[in-house]
């Protein structure tokens, strides 16, 4: 690599390929810094290729010829030319439209027992897809924890690992060690006697009137959807006390910086204000290379207010404009506000209109009249809204309101966002394209669903054309991919694998006319994102007057075999024109200042009476009593 400062000639090579141009000179700027990269993959229609890419104070002035930008800006005071990228690859930094750093937070530093494989930087995680499989790493996992430390797991997956995890089973594990298993979807959790006594609970904790406790087996040891909820700030307490929380930040970061993404939307912020305080401040710590918009969640702030809509829109808005909890690089996307229509696509809780093979049924999220009635609010003033939406049926529905909202109050470039989109009907499609919404799928789950869900639930017809890619794209379309990490990995390059592949777990291609070309996936995950989420004219392309954001890859995405998009390094980052190498991160020190803030909410003033953790258990007991 070299940097080099003021004026020094490109190799005679390079500058008899290049040419040079006769644009006229730009007003003098102090600092212009010029990268040079084999490929620049801009996304700018004007000029869609590039060589090198002048920035300063942290935006692009231009892309193209290396020769003809260094001779046009190399007599400026400052300039730099940076030829480090000379051999590798620039595309726009990826835009996640959908991640949740929270739920990352909690999750990633639990140990991984998931179908799936996880490329991690700190050690990758194989996945296995048996029950034996699941119990034999359970074991090893348990026997080589450290003596005394709770043992947190996350991946369990009912259609891959059986059916069989109970409180006994987990007792027979460890009968001294508190174990706690947490679902691949998030929404339910399995505790050994060790764990309800390490959280504090008894029995008569998970007895009692209302809809959660139906969602709590104690005899099971089994929380699940609403239950789960219900008892989440304890839950939160002990892996904010025990350092999981601070050391799931740092890895948070690292992993995100590891995989080119420098924009995300982190939608449906449900954690009260001091945690989500605390946690902007340990993800700053840790030196987020990236832009993170928030987004609150409406169905929350809805049924908080007894399913008063206006008086819940006031609570969302009163959140997202809190001052303290914007930072630098996190803050509130402007007037804009997550609903829900169905349930859970990893548990099969979608609403499927052909219902399930097994005869189990989905579940709403908010149910239909819910869902309308704490939309339109939003809606009449404006607001863009993110629908999350996985089966045939529930998509239908949040695609019959769009209808009636449109109807009631016309609108234009509402930017109405349909996320998830596990099932879809062509027809629904062609209706939500009509009045100019826009689709943001998770592909991942046709690798790690696809083939289990032919076989249980779902059937191999509808299976197989899980995640659409092409019917979204022929009826003229926005699309754009997103993780919803840690549901998918936050891994650009491994969603573009998946929608242009589309193998299932073993290989198998399934529904081949849902594939997208990696050019439609790239664009799926930079421009598309940034359309979703109205950040188009700030991100996801490299033009004049946008963010210097950029993934440097060692492989160039249209040339490698389709099969190894997802094998392709990130070597760095570029965000606001600050270089970030991707390997050598330390992160977050986990020391005894750290852990200090760490503990924050256990402080007694926190957790008695005027923080606002325990608020939050009362909010979700209110919430929960329909």
């Amino acid at each position: 690599m070299s940097v080099i400062k003021k004026a020094l000639p490109l190799s005679t090579p390079l500058a008899l390929l290049l040419g040079c141009s006769q644009s006229p000179a730009p007003d003098p700027l102090d600092g212009v810094t010029l990268y040079v990269a084999k490929d620049i993959l801009t996304l700018d229609k004007s000029q869609p290729r590039a060589q090198a890419v002048a920035v300063h104070e942290g935006k692009i002035l231009e892309a193209g010829e290396a020769q003809t930008l260094q001779q046009r800006y190399q007599e400026m005071p400052g300039f730099t030319l940076d030829d480090r990228f000379a051999e590798q690859i620039l595309t726009p930094g990826f835009v996640d439209p959908h991640l949740h750093l929270w739920l990352s937070t909690l999750l990633i530093s639990q140990e991984f027992i998931t179908p799936a494989d996880w490329q991690l930087p700190w050690g990758d995680a194989k996945g296995v897809t048996t029950e034996e499989a699941f119990w034999q790493r359970l074991a090893e996992v348990e026997a080589s924890h450290p003596v005394g430390e709770p043992l947190f797991v996350w991946g369990y997956h009912q259609y891959f690992h059986g059916k069989s995890i109970s409180r006994d089973k987990l007792n027979a594990l460890s009968e001294d060690r508190p174990v706690i298993v947490w679902h691949r979807s998030f929404h339910e959790l399995f505790f050994n006697d060790a764990a309800t006594d390490y959280m504090g609970w008894t029995e008569a904790d998970w007895t009692g009137e209302g809809y959660a406790y139906k969602q709590m087996d104690w005899e099971r040891g089994h929380l699940f959807e609403n239950g789960g909820l219900h008892h989440f700030n304890t839950i939160l307490e002990k892996l904010i006390e025990s350092g999981l929380f601070a050391r799931g930040a740092a890895r948070t970061v690292e992993y995100l910086r590891a995989g080119g993404i420098t924009s995300a939307v982190d939608p449906g912020i449900v954690l009260p204000p001091d945690v989500l305080k605390m946690l902007n401040g340990m993800l700053e710590q840790s030196g987020l290379p990236m832009d993170v918009w928030l987004i609150p969640a409406g169905n929350a702030t809805y049924m908080e207010a007894e399913y008063d809509a206006a008086k819940g829109k006031a609570a969302a808005e009163a959140l997202a404009g809190d001052p303290a909890l914007s930072t630098q690089h996190i803050r509130w996307l402007p007037k804009s506000v997550k609903l829900f229509s169905d349930g859970a696509m990893y548990s099969q809780l979608m609403m499927m209109k052909d219902g399930y093979t097994d005869g189990h049924e989905g579940e709403w999220l908010q149910y239909p009249d819910q869902l309308l009635d704490s939309w339109r609010p939003y809606w009449e003033d404006g607001y863009l809204t993110v629908i999350h939406a996985n089966g045939d049926y529930g998509f239908e529905v949040a695609v019959d309101h769009l209808e009636t909202l449109q109807a009631e109050t016309p609108r234009q470039d509402h930017r109405t966002s349909y996320h998830h989109l596990g099932f879809t009907d062509l027809v629904d499609i062609e209706r939500a394209q009509d009045m100019d919404a826009n689709f943001s799928v998770n592909p991942y789950y046709v690798h790690i669903l696809g083939e289990r869900y032919g076989e249980v639930g779902i059937g191999r017809d509808r299976a197989a054309t899980m995640s659409r890619g092409r019917s979204f794209l022929d009826v003229g379309g926005v699309l754009s991919y997103h993780s919803d990490a840690p549901m998918a990995p936050a891994r650009p390059l491994s969603l573009m694998w998946a929608a242009v592949s589309r193998q299932g777990l073993s290989g198998k291609t399934l529904g081949p006319e849902e594939k997208v070309t990696p050019e439609e996936a790239l664009y799926a995950v930079t421009l598309g994102a940034a359309y979703a989420s109205r950040l188009e004219h700030e991100v996801g392309s490299i033009e004049p007057g946008k963010l210097a954001n950029f993934a440097v890859l060692d492989d160039h995405p249209f040339e490698v075999a389709p099969e190894r998009l997802n094998k392709i390094r990130v070597a760095a980052t570029v965000h606001r024109g600050e270089v970030h190498e991707t390997e050598g991160f330390a992160g977050f020190v986990i020391n005894d200042a750290n852990l200090t803030l760490a503990r924050l909410m256990n402080r007694v003033d926190a957790f008695q009476g005027r923080g606002d953790l325990c608020g939050l258990s009362r909010d979700w007991q209110q919430r929960l009593q329909y």
